[in-house]
């Protein structure tokens, strides 16, 4: 098996963290927004929360995010369902965002992360395989729009409490590029649907059903897999597959403004 072909996968890292919602002008007065937020968040209310983190910890997305919510909510959703609808259409932001922090998550969070990152694979690849692939990949769905209320409530919980985790998760440690390499190798070996899916993801031919669903169920087993360790060996893996993540992203950014600088 290539390091190519390990390396794409390890971008599976932060690729789940898509906040799906409905759709949804007239305006509103702001105050009255940012007293219900600041009504949710006094109750505990994540919905109220994600504001208030977001306004402390990322002021550029709070900015973007509640000027979504605010017009939903002048459309006559709740607070609660506008920021619902706000998650959706940042949802490239809150995916940069994940990928890097979970560079440093703790071994809780790791351990929520990868469980919804299991039951994210496992609802798309029942729903349509080519989607759970493009998830894998980085790319979101096309076909699949609904996912279960319960794991979208779980994903946003899970992006209120890596944004306002303490600094000192810096220091947590993240596996080298060769440990996580050596971990993947090992496991293709012992379990034959990961060597399958490295081999299907290395072919650039066009993909079939059963050759898309073999590639999601590969990827699962991956996480399952990661799952079974210890907290501090399933976190330290974890963040080093975030570390190659981001590293395979910015090769993939570099070449690509190499390919337009010489066109």
């Amino acid at each position: 098996m290539k390091v190519r072909s390990t390396l794409k996968a390890a971008t599976l890292a932060a690729s789940i963290f898509g906040l799906v919602a409905c759709g949804g002008s007239e305006p509103i007065d702001p105050a009255m927004f940012d007293s219900e937020v600041q009504r949710l968040a006094d109750e505990g209310d994540m919905y109220g929360e994600i504001f208030l983190v977001l306004k402390e910890r990322r002021p550029q997305v709070y900015g973007k995010f509640r000027n979504i919510a605010v017009r939903e909510f002048s459309r006559g959703r709740p607070v609660r369902e506008a920021s619902y609808v706000a998650g959706l259409q940042m949802r490239e932001v809150f995916l940069d965002e994940i990928m890097h922090l979970s560079r440093s998550a703790s071994d809780d969070n790791v351990k929520e992360m990868i469980d919804v990152i299991i039951t994210t694979y496992e609802h798309l690849n029942a729903e349509d395989p080519a989607d759970c692939v493009r998830s894998i990949e980085g790319l979101p769905p096309e076909k699949v729009e609904k996912y279960p209320a319960e794991l979208r409530k779980r994903e946003l919980q899970l992006v209120v409490d890596l944004l306002d985790s303490p600094k000192a998760m810096a220091n947590r440690r993240a596996a080298s590029d060769k440990e996580v390499v050596n971990w993947m190798v090992n496991m293709s070996t012992s379990e034959p649907a990961v060597a399958e899916m490295f081999q299907l993801m290395e072919g650039d031919q066009k993909r079939r059903g059963k050759e898309n669903e073999k590639i999601c169920n590969g990827m699962i087993t991956v996480y399952k897999r990661l799952s079974y360790k210890s907290a501090e060996d399933r976190g330290t893996l974890f963040r080093g597959m975030a570390l190659m993540a981001l590293k395979q992203q910015q090769l993939l950014k570099n070449a690509e403004e190499s390919e337009d600088a010489g066109s």
